[in-house]
């Protein structure tokens, strides 16, 4: 029995744009960081060590991003009680 040619072929994400592209779709889609990658190879073969590479920055990124939105609500409250003072 002959399929499509197209119906179950998977594409291989192994450039670096393309697994950041599709990283950013499923965490703007809502999917938690540890669903990715069973996320991905549903729809893809993937570079398990790439994907690793790239949800490493993007955890740094959003902690870097954490860490500075947290320190300028903490100067903006600490400007407000010294100026209420």
């Amino acid at each position: 029995m002959l399929q499509s040619a197209d119906n179950s072929i998977k594409h291989r994400l192994i450039e670096p744009t393309a697994m950041i592209t599709e990283v950013k779709r499923l965490v703007a889609q809502g999917v938690e960081m540890d669903q990715i990658a069973p996320e991905l190879s549903k729809q893809f073969y993937i570079d398990i060590d790439l994907l690793n590479a790239v949800l490493r920055v993007m955890r740094k990124k959003m902690l870097e991003r954490k860490s500075k939105e947290s320190a300028a609500k903490q100067d903006t409250t600490g400007t407000n009680d010294r100026a209420a003072a």
